[in-house]
């Protein structure tokens, strides 16, 4: 009798709803009378595969009771990989068979009209795509940019038709042929930038049969991506690199330290975006972070400190360029003339591995700053002996850094917090990294010494325009009794801010202070 019947259809319906929801094939298989031999998981993933379904909300609604069936209604809500959302209605059939209720199955209960044979097609005619901008609403992603500065289509990206492979990653409607972001902004920003298409959906089958349309969706236009890039920065900067007498190469970096701004990026050849997620040997650049570390133990610019021309710490020797001594010179002096033993002895004596690393860390070392592009920036690991501590004090050790972490470091002297960089503007991105004030007392010591490598120090032969801070470095690199050296200058002047390696270039002073210099006379 019906009122022996153990639970009811709502409890069925519900059950079933639940499994599917979680796509637990075996759960619904339990709960269905008419599964066909191969199961129900055939069938419903490939409903799923045909309609990109991304995600799937389902929702049970009236239960309709005649005698020994009932109808359930519930509603699906498919989220399409094509942006589109699509909410249909349909019914669950159940019935009592041994004095349980079950869902009586059939593809029906996928979609209204599904039947044997039948399958969906999507058609999607693709709107106008959106375009990648600079600040100043120069069109990056235009081949006229990227003429004037080949460096833009590493940022950017490019837009390529995609392969088969590709669109099958991609899912429903992507097909072999559409038009997709490859590499750069084009691809972190597929969805925004290509929009939504203008979605057919059909119930098609079998064979070549047109098919019935079964929902209509209105296409969406792309919407452009704003970028930080000032094109008149950028144009500078790779004419700077461009007329560079060394035909190593050169990777720069431009941000506004006001607002950590990426202004300009550069970089010769192209390839690989070393400038934003390279890893280099920072070299004699890191003493502004040595330096920074030792004023808050005490150092002043004045405060007197030997420069012999060799240390000797814990049985490794380490030595200035060309072996050179100053003897008893102050901070400031050991600084702009970059003094390897100087602060090789002053990091040993003064500082503890963690209190460097606690430093490095105030100039953005190990931050994961959303730029909207995967970069890398300054990367350091606590040194925890006295021989890692003074290589890491000069930039030889196990620190490493790229033309934007370094850029960064410039310009949180100049400004008295470091910022997280910034690249893209609009969509607003989501920032995990904070800004965080620079103590007072080292931009005061910093500011000065930075000047001094300029005016007396090792860039003093570059010729730089008024006004300019830095700091030269030369990264040695590899093994052997020769090693090469990469050459770096970061600085800043005003509200801007920069940094060059010349992979392999030698002398930070003679290598990357001259593209510095071709730049800061072009803005």
């Amino acid at each position: 009798m019906y009122f022996r019947t153990r639970g009811t259809p709502a409890q069925t319906a519900a059950a079933y709803l639940a499994a599917w929801r979680h796509q637990d094939y075996a759960a619904m298989k339990q709960v269905s009378i008419n599964v066909p031999a191969f199961g129900l998981a055939l069938p419903l993933t490939a409903a799923v595969r045909q309609l990109g379904v991304k995600h799937m909300h389902l929702g049970l609604g009236q239960v309709a009771v005649t005698g020994h069936t009932a109808v359930a209604r519930f509603t699906v809500t498919d989220d399409l990989a094509s942006g589109h959302v699509w909410t249909y209605h349909d019914e669950l059939p159940l019935v009592v068979r041994n004095r349980r209720w079950w869902v009586n199955w059939s593809l029906a209960t996928i979609y209204p009209g599904l039947r044997a044979g039948k399958r969906f097609v999507l058609r999607a005619v693709w709107p106008a795509r959106g375009q990648i901008l600079s600040a100043d609403g120069t069109v990056l992603s235009s081949p006229a940019a990227v003429s004037q500065s080949g460096s833009i289509a590493l940022l950017t990206g490019y837009v390529g038709t995609a392969t088969a492979a590709q669109a099958k990653a991609m899912g429903a409607p992507y097909r072999k042929g559409d038009q997709i972001g490859i590499g750069g902004i084009e691809q972190q920003y597929q969805d925004r930038l290509a929009g939504r298409p203008a979605l057919i959906i059909k119930l098609a089958g079998p064979g070549k049969r047109a098919g019935v349309i079964v929902r209509n969706f209105p296409a969406t236009p792309g919407k452009n991506v704003v970028t930080s890039l000032v094109m008149s920065d950028q144009l500078a900067a790779s004419a700077a690199v461009s007329a560079a007498k060394t035909k190593k190469p050169v990777d720069m970096v431009v941000i506004q330290p006001s607002t950590g701004k990426v202004l300009a990026v550069v970089e010769r050849p192209g390839g690989f975006d070393r400038a934003l997620d390279g890893i280099f040997p920072p070299g004699s650049t890191f003493k502004i972070v040595t330096a920074s570390a030792l004023v808050n133990a005490g150092l002043t610019p004045a405060s007197k400190v030997d420069c012999p021309k060799q240390v000797n710490i814990d049985g490794r020797v380490f030595h200035n360029d060309a072996n050179e001594h100053y003897g008893q010179i102050s901070f400031l002096t050991a600084f702009a003339v970059s003094c390897n033993s100087a602060f090789v002895e002053q990091a040993t004596q003064r500082l503890s591995g963690a209190s460097l690393a606690k430093m490095a860390r105030e100039f953005g070392f190990n931050a994961t700053p959303e730029l909207g592009l995967p970069v890398t920036l300054g990367q350091f690991k606590t040194p925890h002996d006295p021989v890692d501590l003074a290589a890491d004090a000069f930039g030889q050790g196990l620190d490493l850094v790229n033309p934007l972490s370094q850029a960064t470091v410039a310009a949180a002297i100049e400004d008295g917090n470091w910022r997280p960089p910034i690249l893209v503007t609009s969509p607003k991105v989501h920032q995990v990294e904070k800004r965080h004030v620079i103590s007072p007392a080292i931009v005061a010591a910093l500011r000065p010494m930075m000047r001094a490598v300029v005016t007396s120090g090792t860039a003093a032969g570059v010729g730089f325009p008024p006004g300019v801070y830095g700091k030269t470095g030369t990264a040695q690199y590899g093994t052997g009794p020769k090693l090469k050296s990469h050459g770096w200058f970061i600085g800043y002047r005003g509200d801007i801010a920069f940094a060059v390696v010349v992979e392999g270039g030698g002398y930070g002073a003679s290598s990357a202070g001259p593209v510095v210099n071709a730049f800061l006379r072009r803005i």
